[in-house]
This record gives structure tokens, sequence and C-alpha cells, in this order.
């Protein structure tokens, strides 16, 4: 899901105004737009795009934080998962 109070502040720090002016800027429909604000499931593409808009990882915007735990000689380090799922799906689009 959405957080959508973390899409607000962005949009707000880009001096976005409207749910339209974010249409235009990012090329996704506006119902698409308004439906993902609603608390709907959106597809993947569409909070991809939001992602590369804003600079900002995929999880930051659903609310999911998830990570990998590698263990090596030098001890262990939490990976977060944002970085490798959005290589993938950039490479995909």
């Amino acid at each position: 899901m959405l957080d959508t109070d973390k899409l607000k502040e962005l949009m707000k720090e880009k001096s976005i105004k409207s749910v339209k002016e974010l249409s235009i800027q990012t090329g996704l429909p506006i119902a698409t737009l308004y439906y993902m604000l609603s608390g709907h499931d959106m597809y993947v593409s569409s909070v991809v795009a939001l992602s590369k808009f804003f600079n900002v990882p995929v999880d930051y915007l659903i609310k999911k934080y998830h990570g990998v735990m590698c263990y090596s000689e030098e001890g262990e380090i939490f990976l977060p998962t944002s970085s490798l799922v959005e290589s993938v799906l950039y490479t995909m689009m």
C-alpha cells in the first residue's frame, strides 16, 4: 500500500500542489494516482515511476522496509533490499 503521507511530503518538497500536476510531471494517468492515493493496490510500474521521479527507494513509498542479513569473516551487515529490487525492476522496464 502506498504511504500517502510520504507522497504528499515529497509533492510539497517539489512544490507540486495537485494530483493533476503530479500526473503531468510523472506521466502517470490522473485516475491511477487517485486510485493509489485512495489506498488501493497499484501496479509496480506506477510505484517505480514515482520512485524514479522523486529519487527515493520504492520501499520508502510503500511502507515496507525489508533487507537481507549478510555474514562474512568481517562480521554481519544488513542490506536493504530496495536497491536490489529497484535494480531488477529498472532492468525490466
